[in-house]
């Protein structure tokens, strides 16, 4: 018994030891002997694909789908009707001329090239070579594909860099890269386009827009922020372009640093940084809600976030349809379907009781103040170097931008009540769904003609609506 005792007091002396040293120095330096619980550590994903071409936003049965009921006249009014108005689109039309530029600069553009900002040429070239890849597709016209790889050709040609003199550029790399990769992920279907041709495509995407992608997403600019200064959206842009570049290049390790940063990642486009509560819905639902990221910055921006949010998790799932093995390809689902209560909090807090779709009329449906907030620390005590820009947000923003309205909604209701069959759990949605469908995309003149148009690939009432 006295042995027993006195091992049982040795090795509680050597966790003692343990703790009270977990910081020792000795002539190799500071060694961490702290005992960590692992039993939560996250394992990452490290899966091989099958890519079934196109697998990103859509596959070939959502588009053999959506053109059998346009051919046969049984599509849902809304579909006919965003299908008209993606045709009448003035980034579909077939006399549309790009205009490809050899930098793209989004920023401050002092000294560069001409000396100023040009990134809306990508943009909305990138928008017309995704939009009329989805015409080719759903009418089977030759003369939309060739404009179409025309565009996609005439930027891997010209273009060789993304740049600027602040981090707006990564802002472009994200969004445009996303639309861009999109494109060609439908278009690389097309015997049209000369396998060498899609080969100096994938290649240019992946040296311009991808490496740029993965460097922000690695470091965030550099040791001057910290993992936590920018806002979600901007890891969310750059997440959907190296996550789309993935798969259209079919390269296993870019999709599974997406799925593991979307998991695990350091920064805001992480589902644990860009959650930041979850609570009862305070019109008495019964649902639950998740504040998003930057619902306290601006809701223009908390919409974004949003709704770039679906665009990724739309984009995750496609691949999933025929990876099902590879469970956390399931975004929507991650977290007792999370992201279906943040399209909720920020629906909730941006619809207005008109039935316009413009969402510009009737009050609000709720007061800013009557939502539920856990205060927000921005950049507090971090380890940026620039130690004056924090701020903490104590309540939903109500600014100009409120009730502004997106694309994207029709994504998050299409998936939990259509394809997950769900009873309950997105009244909001529904309702910001129902009021601007069809949703249409960037051309549509409720969006405008600036980058918030652009930043979301738009159109999901035409291919994912269904009654």
């Amino acid at each position: 018994m006295m042995k027993t005792t006195n091992i049982i007091t040795a090795i509680g002396l050597v966790l003692l030891l343990a703790v009270q040293t977990s910081c020792r120095e000795n002539e190799f330096g500071t060694v961490d002997l702290t005992i960590t619980d692992t039993t939560n550590t996250y394992v990452p994903v490290a899966a091989t694909y099958t890519f079934n071409h196109p697998c990103a936003m859509y596959s070939q049965n959502d588009f053999d789908r959506v053109k059998a009921s346009l051919d046969a006249g049984t599509a849902p009014d809304a579909v006919k009707k965003a299908y008209q108005a993606l045709i009448n689109s003035p980034y579909s039309q077939l006399t549309y001329t790009a205009q490809p530029q050899t930098q793209i600069i989004r920023g401050d553009a002092t000294g560069i090239g001409e000396g100023k900002e040009n990134y809306a040429y990508a943009m909305r070239d990138a928008a017309a070579a995704y939009q009329t890849a989805l015409l080719w597709k759903l009418t089977g016209n030759a003369k939309y594909a060739d404009l179409s790889v025309s565009i996609l050709d005439a930027w891997a040609a010209t273009c060789t860099e993304i740049t600027s003199n602040d981090a707006n550029q990564v802002l472009a790399a994200g969004a445009q890269g996303y639309t861009f990769a999109n494109a060609a992920e439908i278009m690389q279907t097309y015997s049209g386009w000369s396998s060498s041709k899609i080969t100096v495509f994938k290649n240019w995407i992946v040296k311009v827009f991808a490496s740029k992608n993965k460097s922000f997403l690695d470091t965030h600019t550099g040791s001057n922020v910290c993992s936590l200064h920018y806002w979600s959206n901007w890891d969310l842009v750059n997440m959907c372009s190296y996550l789309s570049i993935g798969i259209l290049t079919e390269n296993n390790d870019m999709v599974n640093f997406v799925v593991n940063y979307f998991y695990n990642g350091v920064g805001n486009g992480c589902i644990k940084n860009l959650i930041q509560g979850t609570f009862d819905d305070p019109l008495g639902t019964g649902e639950k809600i998740c504040q998003d990221q930057e619902s306290g910055r601006d809701q223009g921006h908390a919409e974004m976030s949003a709704m770039v949010t679906a665009n990724l998790a739309q984009m995750a799932y496609t691949l999933y349809t025929k990876n099902s093995s590879v469970s956390k390809l399931d975004f929507f689902s991650a977290n007792d379907n999370a992201l279906l209560k943040l399209g909720e909090y920020v629906a909730l807090s941006n619809l207005k009781s008109g039935t316009d779709n413009t969402n510009s009329t009737g009050s609000w449906i709720i007061a800013a103040t009557k939502m539920p907030f856990n205060t927000y620390y921005y950049c507090v005590n971090c380890t940026c170097k620039d130690k004056n820009h924090g701020v903490t947000h104590t309540q939903v923003a109500d600014d100009t931008g409120r009730g502004g309205v997106r694309p994207g909604w029709e994504i998050y209701y299409n998936h939990y009540a259509k394809v997950k069959g769900l009873a309950s759990g997105y009244a909001y949605v529904k309702q910001f769904a129902d009021k601007l469908r069809p949703e249409c995309g960037a051309g549509d003149s409720r969006y405008g003609v600036n980058s918030g148009a652009f930043d979301q690939l738009g159109w999901s009432t035409l291919m994912l609506y269904k009654e």
